[in-house]
């Protein structure tokens, strides 16, 4: 469905959200469904969760918040959305690369609509049993605008940081590390100095945590690759945006490690091993090389000969048909193809280095940019490394996406201001590790940021900009 220019334009800048405090934090019940039986999602401003399964016109409701838009409005568990705001929606397809077309993309119009009217109100008919039921929803007031979107989830991840610098995870281990290093980021991203103490705590945490344990003659100790690549690429952009070279070792060392890890192949695994029958692992090798090419913005001296073995690997894996990188140079062929594809073209373009691979990549993330939730089973790293490699490789590719897009912020923005995790259509088992709260306001926040070009894995090529204009 065309998107309407009203409703783009009230992004288009993306400088933000107006919440009612008066609406509770509503967190989504979502089921993950590893083979995409059927799709659980955020309702937006309705405070609730639904479900689409291949072929449905009708949203089912899964679930709703206590005190929100929907349960206010007698929206009842089991309901079904037949329409929103007069119109009835085209199927929804189970297909990664149809993206939001259907129901989805119906809802989040009607709710644009719907939230920049006076009274704000929105229209739903739903079938409940056998019965058409009409309701009118009351909504928070105010358009969609992204830097108050991005304030809110500032304020939220802000109120969520534990003392000691992270955010809780899904799970134990080291998830905590790579999770927390977004959080930070989205923080930094959000260009206000009142939030330096906090990213200066998470970071002290990721370095307690993480960095500490790298010891470079045991290559086989230390964090994951995962770990330390987040967390090169995160102390590179805190000190690219506010001159502090505090960090300025630590940065050398997980860098150093990443390339020490670099096997004769040009293979990378999770750890020190390489997994698969020697196959490896492209989504660490572009993250190591987005590592590499931040951090000799800050000095660091990139390891030519670890970096060119890790790009033959990364080159080998592209697809031809798609022109997108794959799994490996094994497994080229691959439909989650955003996270791998827009950290390669985002580090290609920070470091200067082969502009028109990076164009190219970039191409296939315009053409696909649907399959953009869908990577490694964590939407996260899709969208925030697909919408950086946009911007980075393809500042129009990217405007023309974002726009097409708008329906997926709409959809994850809640009424009390921050954001709601919004996954892809098949496993998101990464994300629920990583704590789907956090990450997905970290990715939403990342995604936002992309339009601004701070950040040098966005795009940014001015230095010290960091609260500067507050």
């Amino acid at each position: 469905m065309k998107i309407p220019v009203l409703f783009v334009l009230a992004v288009s800048s993306l400088p933000s959200l107006a919440a009612d405090s008066a609406f509770p934090l509503y967190h989504p019940k979502l089921q993950n469904s590893k083979k995409g039986e059927h799709h659980d999602f955020p309702l937006g401003l309705l405070s609730a969760t639904g479900r689409l399964s291949d072929g449905e016109r009708e949203i089912l409701i899964m679930d709703m918040g206590p005190g929100g838009p929907a349960e206010k409005a007698g929206l009842q568990v089991g309901d079904r959305i037949v329409s929103a705001g007069g119109h009835k929606p085209e199927p929804f397809s189970a297909s990664t690369g149809t993206g939001l077309a259907g129901p989805q993309t119906d809802l989040a119009l009607a709710l644009a609509r719907a939230s920049a009217a006076t009274p704000p109100d929105l229209a739903l008919v739903v079938r409940r049993g056998e019965e058409l039921v009409s309701l009118r929803v009351g909504l928070p007031g105010g358009s969609l605008k992204g830097a108050d979107l991005l304030a809110g989830i500032a304020t939220h991840l802000l109120a969520t940081q534990q003392k000691n610098g992270r955010w809780q995870p899904g799970v134990g281990g080291d998830a905590d590390v790579y999770m927390s290093a977004f959080c930070a980021l989205s923080l930094l991203a959000a260009d206000d100095r009142k939030y330096l103490p906090a990213i200066k705590a998470a970071i002290g945490f990721i370095n307690q945590k993480s960095t500490s344990s790298i010891d470079l003659k045991n290559l086989r100790s230390g964090p994951k690759n995962w770990q330390a690549a987040s967390t090169a690429i995160l102390l590179a952009e805190y000190q690219l945006a506010t001159g502090d070279t505090s960090y300025a070792k630590a940065l050398k060392t997980n860098c150093d490690l990443l390339a020490g890890r670099v096997n004769a192949k040009g293979r990378m695994g999770h750890h020190f091993d390489i997994p698969y029958n020697g196959g490896g692992l492209v989504i660490i090798n572009v993250q190591a090389h987005l590592a590499w090419a931040l951090a000799e913005k800050c000095g660091y001296r990139v390891d030519q000969e670890a970096w060119d073995r890790s790009y033959v690997e990364v080159k080998a894996s592209a697809d031809k048909n798609t022109g997108a990188l794959g799994y490996s140079s094994r497994a080229p062929r691959s439909p989650d193809i955003s996270a791998r594809t827009g950290a390669m073209a985002s580090a290609l373009m920070v470091r200067g280095r082969e502009h028109e691979m990076a164009r190219r990549l970039a191409g296939a993330l315009v053409a696909h940019h649907g399959r953009m939730r869908h990577a490694h089973a964590m939407s996260s790293i899709g969208v925030i490394y697909g919408f950086a490699g946009l911007k980075s490789a393809d500042p129009k590719g990217h405007a023309e996406v974002m726009r097409k897009w708008v329906p997926f912020l709409e959809l994850s923005r809640n009424a009390a201001g921050s954001v709601a995790y919004f996954g892809g259509k098949r496993n998101i088992g990464g994300d629920q590790y990583l704590g789907l709260a956090p990450i997905g306001n970290a990715m939403v926040a990342l995604m936002i940021a992309s339009s601004e070009g701070k950040l040098h894995m966005c795009g940014g090529t001015r230095k010290g900009w960091f609260g500067v204009s507050r």
